[in-house]
């Protein structure tokens, strides 16, 4: 599936939702995993906006768990 530019719109507007509450809106490596979620998941056919919502909640939340390299 190739992903157009309105769906990508959609898709940076989940992304600075999920981190809106995050100084600098959060960390780059953190935003880059959860950005890559979301297109997986959209690729994969999620296109409702809560449920791009959810993976990316999902997505952040196992971002907090994975052990920080040194």
């Amino acid at each position: 599936m190739r992903i157009s530019d309105g769906f990508k719109a959609r898709l940076e507007f989940v992304l600075e939702q999920i981190f809106e509450s995050f100084s600098y809106g959060g960390d780059h490596e953190v935003r880059a995993f959860v950005a890559a979620r979301l297109l997986r998941a959209a690729q994969s056919g999620i296109v409702k906006l809560d449920d791009l919502k959810q993976v990316a909640r999902e997505a952040l939340l196992e971002a907090a768990r994975a052990p920080k390299s040194a």
